[in-house]
């Protein structure tokens, strides 16, 4: 009865996903700045005590730069220990700073509070899945906070997501966002040097197509905690111009104005990533941290 009751369940999260309008939790701009700890707790401990805001983001508003993703803020940052990305508190007071300002930013998506975090259900796992299969999207199109310090540019996540938030998605694909397309802030922490980490990163990342940034993030010397990620997001990195595409096709079925030609088949690549997660068996629990 147990194994059918957590059947059912991981059913349910599955069946009340909806890949255009992703549900993700967020923490509200308040709760941050009223924050007098070195950080806040997990995303578990966040939401058992009320502390989290649950939305959904729909896709296609979000791709035309409108609809709640232009009151979110992403967060990109590296994990400094398992279980403790922020051990000493400096990406706190940088996102309170950036809060303070930037006051139309209402919602805060920082990974260690917003994905079900340690030893998770496996109904959050499913959770966490599904998440990870919409997330490149809302870096493709939300403003992004880049805590920037001497170690991450040598890992998985945070290149992918930085890549993504120094891009701009178009009717062709994705280019390199123009001065004032910019959705990216770049803040330097611990001991990186902003005369010389801020633009080494940008020579790294902001005019790559997607088979370059592919490139880059399949190098050995480019790590991440599980390797699974890799072999999960690296197929979706390679077709984000495809992807992107066959987004404003849907649209321009939608709304002609907006300009596009595309191969409707493309749509089945859109959907990989969905895919994978939904297949996923509901007993697979991660071996490690993930540090998004």
């Amino acid at each position: 009865m147990e194994a059918k009751a957590k059947q059912a369940a991981v059913e349910a999260v599955v069946a009340t996903w909806d890949a255009q309008q992703p549900c993700f939790y967020f923490v509200h701009r308040d709760t941050i700045l009223s924050c007098q700890t070195t950080s806040l707790p997990c995303m578990q401990q966040l939401r058992d005590s009320e502390q989290l805001v649950e939305e959904r983001i729909d896709i296609e508003s979000a791709f035309r730069g409108g609809g709640l993703i232009v009151k979110v803020l992403f967060v990109s940052h590296r994990w400094e220990a398992p279980g403790a990305p922020d051990g000493q508190g400096a990406q706190l007071k940088e996102v309170q700073r950036h809060l303070e300002e930037n006051p139309g930013v209402e919602l805060v998506w920082f990974d260690f509070w917003c994905m079900p975090q340690g030893e998770r259900t496996i109904v959050e796992e499913k959770m966490f899945r599904l998440m990870l299969s919409a997330i490149a999207d809302l870096y493709l199109t939300a403003k992004v906070l880049i805590l920037l310090d001497n170690s991450y540019s040598s890992r998985f996540w945070t290149l992918f997501e930085a890549w993504s938030s120094m891009m701009t998605a178009t009717a062709d694909g994705v280019r390199t966002a123009e001065p004032s397309e910019r959705r990216f802030t770049i803040r330097c922490i611990h001991n990186a040097n902003p005369k010389y980490a801020i633009p080494q990163l940008l020579d790294l990342l902001s005019s790559k197509t997607p088979q370059e940034i592919h490139a880059t993030l399949a190098k050995p010397d480019v790590v991440v905690t599980n390797a699974r990620d890799k072999d999960t997001m690296l197929p979706v990195v390679g077709n984000t111009n495809e992807h992107v595409k066959t987004i404003f096709a849907k649209m321009h079925q939608q709304s002609p104005e907006l300009g596009c030609t595309v191969d409707p088949n493309l749509a089945a690549l859109a959907a990989e990533a969905l895919r994978i997660a939904v297949a996923t068996p509901i007993d697979a629990v991660l071996d490690e941290e993930d540090d998004l």
